[in-house]
């Protein structure tokens, strides 16, 4: 089997980042970042890429005509769930309302029925799998690291119970363990470094996700609190947002030449039922 990429974003507000919770700042809807789904939908389609959105149904409203041109582009529209917030506290029965409304919207606002789900936040519980199976989901992107429930199936692909599992490629340093598919992963670390980074990753893996948000790529201003988060979490709202395409391209160029081929994940979920 070849190497696989999956180029991914997860399609919410600015507003939705986690560090900006409880802040006092400025969410005039100008700076909500959904001009940037499009951006994005039209990168990889200039590459020749068959990206995944997991859309946050909630903020539909401020992008859906940049979506319907992403499906026009034969991109694939995922799930992020009904709002962007934990689902760890839910049970399987409120759970399953919110998923069968947002199925509901998204099929009359976009005309398409996701079969693949990432909660926000990477937060869940084992019990909301089972809901997602029953819900006629095929996959799932949102276990960062399998248990032995999983059983292996080719790189960071894990299927469990019948649901495939996308899980984000991770990377040991000497005193940390990070995400390399991406949470600003791409803006901090640059030139030599990552690159020597990125290429004893992928000796030894044959998969490799990356997953973004709108607002890192979004050139120019964004309102960032003066109180209320630290300055890591400064620097992740505003760090190399100008250039993090830029790195992405880099990246996209640095796997074809190690013999990596893009798919999106519902493309390679659906033909492993076959």
């Amino acid at each position: 089997m070849n190497k696989l990429a999956f180029l991914t974003m997860d399609v919410e507000s600015y507003f939705d980042t986690s560090c900006l919770n409880n802040t006092d700042i400025d969410r005039d809807q100008k700076y909500n970042c959904a001009e940037e789904v499009l951006i994005y939908a039209n990168f990889l389609s200039k590459h020749n890429i068959k990206g995944t959105f997991f859309v946050t149904v909630d903020f539909i409203k401020y992008c859906k005509p940049y979506l319907l041109e992403a499906i026009k582009q034969g991109h694939e529209i995922a799930l992020h769930c009904l709002h962007h917030r934990s689902y760890k506290k839910f049970s399987k029965e409120d759970f399953r309302k919110e998923i069968e409304e947002s199925k509901k919207i998204i099929k009359e606002e976009l005309g398409v029925v996701p079969v693949g789900f990432r909660f926000p936040r990477w937060e869940y519980k084992k019990e909301l799998f089972d809901v997602l199976l029953e819900e006629g989901f095929v996959y799932d992107s949102s276990v960062i690291k399998p248990n032995r429930s999983f059983k292996k199936e080719y790189g960071y692909i894990y299927i469990r119970n019948g649901l495939y599992e996308f899980a984000p490629n991770i990377y040991k340093f000497p005193f940390k363990t990070v995400l390399l598919s991406g949470g600003g992963f791409y803006r901090f670390l640059k030139g030599n470094a990552l690159n020597r980074v990125l290429l004893k990753h992928m000796k030894k893996h044959d998969t490799f996700m990356i997953y973004f948000h709108p607002f890192e790529i979004h050139k120019g201003y964004l309102p960032v609190p003066k109180k209320g988060i630290v300055s890591g979490q400064r620097k992740y709202l505003t760090k190399n947002r100008e250039t993090y395409l830029d790195s992405i391209k880099e990246m996209i160029n640095t796997l074809k030449e190690h013999g990596y081929t893009f798919s999106n994940m519902k493309d390679y979920a659906l033909s492993k039922r076959k």
